[in-house]
């Protein structure tokens, strides 16, 4: 095999999470004296490198939920992407009124700009990136040097000594086993590609009512689209950020202590009394808030939340501002806590912490209002009949012409269509949780095998450690333990230690 087949690392994705990894590795390099020359490929099946798929060119209007000072990628600069967004504000055509929010393909720009800049970087610290337009199928862990090889979809095969999963989800949510069904938009995504030919005088029904579901819903509308439905079973709206957005500090004080009592023995209940005490001080009750009943119809709920996010901080700065902190302290959870946590509670906190701009929500009201959009929960059954799509609710069956798929991502990782995770997943190298999700070693991001053993040569970050990290949805956390991860390895390539 030649030479410039080997690597010390080789990365598998090279959207978001593989830019962060890089900028993790640039962050602890600064300071290092590196007399190594050291190797790092990205392996990538399509050529946008830094962004990836999810932040590609699209329709201005399809907006980032998350204000652009918690985007930074770069971890020790909070406003690098704010300050990005002021020096290309009229090369973008963007409103100098509205940055706070930037659309998805402008953060895209900002990723694909700052992953060669790290790459430019690393290079005169001797840390060369070589970037290859590929499928990674297979990965081979029984090489008699100890390394890795990993088999591409040109045939080629790379050796290296680690491998950094950073491929996101790649499959999606299929509910009502839809896909390939004439009619069917299984993936919406890029929106202009996807979803600009839909007849305007068809009907159309989106499965799901959260973040994806929105941006359709506006889309839709800025098309020229009369009707169409939201579908849920639970048929619940996002909540709101208003533009008093700002993550307020939680007062965990006794916290850290209470761990290093606990040590590793730590219970949901135990969080829940500091959780509690900071709600208490900030005068809102805890249960309602993060597991609201609604007493009211849905939009009725969503309207009301759009009025106090216009008046004053909400709820959810709390959250906001609570959730690094206990994604902090949730390696110290034991495992039948954790997985009570993911499978009785995750879904209603990721819906939680799933917010959308005042912007959208004033869209979606107003759509509402106008009846444009209707909001049908309590979803049975969609199926295929004739031409039509038919769906049966509880008391009534709609039909339409288009069905949109807005679920999100399949979190099951061995049950995914993807070779390289169905080998892992085969050879008892991954372990997952049972809603899904890659568990690895917090500290260094090292998967673990099903008898908990670490697999000392594959790394997960990002959304393919969901496992590990329930909060991972929320960017600035994946850039926290992408740094974390990267130092870990970084230490491991040059010294042979963590």
């Amino acid at each position: 095999m030649k030479r410039d087949n080997y690597f010390d690392i080789a990365i598998i994705g090279g959207g978001a999470q593989a830019t962060a990894f890089l900028s993790g590795i640039y962050l602890n390099s600064v300071n290092k004296n590196i007399d190594k020359k050291i190797r790092i490929i990205v392996i990538d099946k399509s050529e946008n490198f830094g962004c990836g798929n999810v932040y590609n060119q699209d329709y201005s209007w399809i907006l980032m939920n998350t204000p652009s000072t918690d985007l930074s990628i770069i971890l020790n600069d909070k406003y690098d992407f704010k300050n990005w967004l002021e020096t290309h504000c009229e090369k973008l055509e963007l409103s100098k009124e509205n940055k706070e929010y930037a659309p998805r393909k402008v953060f895209g720009f900002y990723l694909k700009e700052r992953f060669d800049y790290f790459i430019k970087e690393l290079k005169n610290k001797n840390i060369n990136i070589i970037k290859k337009e590929a499928l990674a199928k297979k990965i081979n862990l029984e090489d008699i040097e100890n390394k890795i090889m990993i088999t591409l979809s040109t045939d080629e095969q790379i050796k290296c000594n680690f491998v950094v999963l950073a491929k996101g989800h790649d499959d999606l949510n299929d509910p009502y086993q839809l896909k390939g069904k004439e009619n069917y938009i299984h993936n919406p995504f890029p929106a202009m590609h996807k979803l600009s030919n839909i007849p305007k005088e068809s009907t159309i029904g989106i499965i799901g009512s959260n973040l994806t579901a929105i941006d359709i819903a506006i889309t839709l509308d800025k098309l020229g689209h009369k009707n169409f439905y939201l579908f849920s079973r639970g048929g619940k709206l996002p909540e709101v950020k208003g533009p008093y957005l700002k993550s307020e500090e939680p007062k965990f004080a006794k916290l850290k202590n209470f761990i290093a009592y606990k040590k590793e023995n730590l219970t949901l209940k135990d969080l829940l009394k500091f959780i509690r005490k900071d709600f208490i001080q900030n005068q809102l009750d805890w249960r309602n808030t993060l597991f609201t009943k609604n007493k009211v119809e849905e939009k009725e709920a969503f309207l009301h939340k759009i009025n106090l996010a216009k008046e004053s901080p909400t709820p959810f700065n709390i959250i906001l501002g609570i959730i690094p902190e206990i994604a902090r302290t949730w390696r110290f959870v034991n495992k039948s806590e954790f997985n009570k946590f993911m499978n009785l509670y995750y879904y209603k906190i990721h819906q939680k912490h799933g917010a959308i701009p005042l912007v959208n929500a004033e869209i979606i009201a107003d759509l509402l209002l106008k009846n444009k959009i209707y909001l049908k929960n309590n979803i049975q059954l969609i199926e295929k009949k004739d031409q039509h799509f038919l769906i049966h609710s509880n008391n009534e069956i709609l039909k339409c012409d288009f069905i949109i798929n807005a679920t999100g991502p399949l979190r099951k990782v061995c049950h995914q269509k993807q070779e390289l995770l169905h080998i892992l997943c085969a050879q008892n190298f991954i372990n997952e949780i049972d809603i899904g999700g890659i568990i690895t070693n917090p500290k260094n991001g090292k998967i673990l095998s099903i008898n908990e053993l670490c697999q000392q040569k594959i790394v997960a970050i990002g959304h393919n450690a969901e496992g590990t990290h329930p909060f991972i949805n929320n960017f600035a956390w994946i850039m926290e333990t992408t740094n974390e991860v990267s130092l870990s390895l970084l230490n491991e390539v040059l010294h042979g230690k963590v």
